[in-house]
């Protein structure tokens, strides 16, 4: 039974839908620099990203992405050779102990992320597209692993609070303008400034906002009871305002700031309900139960709730972001960096500040490479790496990312992502 419960929790670490959520996604060359791109970016591919920079290049006016698609699965606690190594297995108990060692304080947090930036065009000052991610974000407590791995000790409280979880899913359809200034003078050589407003399709939106569970074993008792609310929704609408500027120094060096979500607001008014499951132990069939060797099943009461309600209201979070861009002999080389720092704390962002960093290479006409590093933040750090070919007008990028280490070791998640586009 042991065993069977491990396979499960260590299955639900890496599968289970849990948020990594980030909106923003460009195409597969951001996230092989680690999300450093704001600099960088131009033509349809700023469209999301920075929409100042849209007419910083004049000679390439016209552009499009024809698709990009990421997606992320991550965890805080276990890598993939553990769970190679000890699902399935009997455990010692040294063993035990090594896995419950991994598991931080606070909890296992899984975190998933899908995202896809569909049809783009950009000409001139001007772009329009489309695009659609999901993201979910689970908290489960310590002491659930630890009574699962360990079985319950008498006279313990099991306290398995809290448990969270937030998700949505989103599709949304973005206008972007920008405009330019050049000067003629050897420090600055163009500023430009630029706007974005999305018109937000949401799809599903689930929140947990009340949770207690608590169960305890004596020699002659079992008790214990729980309960969980959670925000339901199946589809909304609303809209997200994205300001942002960039100044291009002597050499191409590039300086910008955004502030992502300067205004928002999201309605989730699609068969909107309040949800509420709870459940008791029944004290009075433990012991008559326990004696035929019935099911332990019967031991609890369960009642779940469903309410319909009008609507639930959101915001998506206001996040500034600084980016720099350095090119080095004759433009061969390219090194980014990138600032990020939330104003709200949920699931999706943090107030902790985020630093990214990235460097591109093109050793000819051809082939591009690149890897990028994040840290700090609301995820595990990162780190990623990728390729692009160019062929003419048309670009082929392919990224990969891992969490927390870059060994299978101490890797604790993964990400892909691709993208196809004509820059002209």
């Amino acid at each position: 039974m042991r065993k069977c419960v491990i396979a499960k929790l260590v299955i639900l670490i890496f599968f289970i839908p849990a948020s990594q959520a980030s909106e923003i996604f460009s195409n597969a060359r951001q996230y092989a620099l680690g999300g450093a791109y704001s600099a960088m970016a131009q033509g349809a591919e700023a469209l999301f990203t920075n929409p100042a920079n849209l007419y910083l290049n004049h000679n390439k006016k016209f552009s499009m992405n024809i698709l990009g698609i990421g997606a992320e699965l991550s965890n805080n606690s276990i890598s993939h050779v553990n769970y190679q190594r000890y699902v399935g297995d009997y455990l010692e108990p040294q063993e035990i102990d090594y896995i419950l060692s991994k598991i931080p304080r606070e909890g296992v947090n899984l975190r998933s992320d899908a995202k896809l930036q569909g049809f783009s065009i950009g000409y001139g000052p001007v772009a329009i597209g489309f695009r659609a991610f999901s993201s979910y974000y689970s908290l489960f407590s310590r002491e659930l692993f630890e009574l699962a791995l360990k079985g319950n000790e008498i006279n313990r409280t099991y306290h398995f609070d809290p448990v969270k979880g937030d998700g949505l899913t989103i599709a949304s359809a973005g206008l972007a303008l920008g405009h330019s200034f050049n000067y003629e003078n050897s420090v600055i050589q163009n500023f430009g400034f630029g706007v974005n407003i999305r018109y937000l399709y949401g799809l599903s939106y689930t929140k947990v906002t009340e949770s207690s569970f608590y169960t305890q074993t004596t020699y002659t008792t079992l008790e214990g009871d729980g309960k969980i609310k959670a925000e339901y929704a199946e589809g909304g609408t609303g809209y997200g305002l994205t300001v942002g500027s960039s100044v291009t120094l002597h050499s191409d060096f590039r300086l910008s700031v955004i502030l992502e979500n300067a205004s928002s607001s999201m309605v989730w008014d699609k068969n909107a309900r309040e949800l509420s499951f709870t459940f008791d132990v029944n004290e009075e069939k433990v012991q008559a139960i326990l004696e035929a060797n019935g099911s332990v099943d019967s031991l609890f009461l369960t009642q779940d709730t469903s309410f319909a309600v009008d609507h639930y209201t959101m915001t998506l979070p206001s996040v500034l972001r600084m980016g720099v861009m350095i090119p080095f002999y004759n433009k061969m080389w390219f090194v980014n960096a990138e600032y990020e720092q939330s104003f709200d704390q949920v699931a999706f962002s943090s107030i902790k500040p985020r630093f990214a960093v990235g460097t591109e290479f093109l050793p000819n006409r051809v082939f591009r490479f690149r890897i990028g590093a994040s840290f700090g933040g609301n995820y595990e750090n990162h780190y990623s790496g990728g390729m692009g070919l160019a062929f003419n007008n048309f670009c082929w990028d392919i990224a990969f990312r891992t969490y927390n280490g870059i060994t299978s070791w101490t890797s604790k998640g993964f990400g892909v992502a691709t993208s196809i586009a004509f820059r002209y």
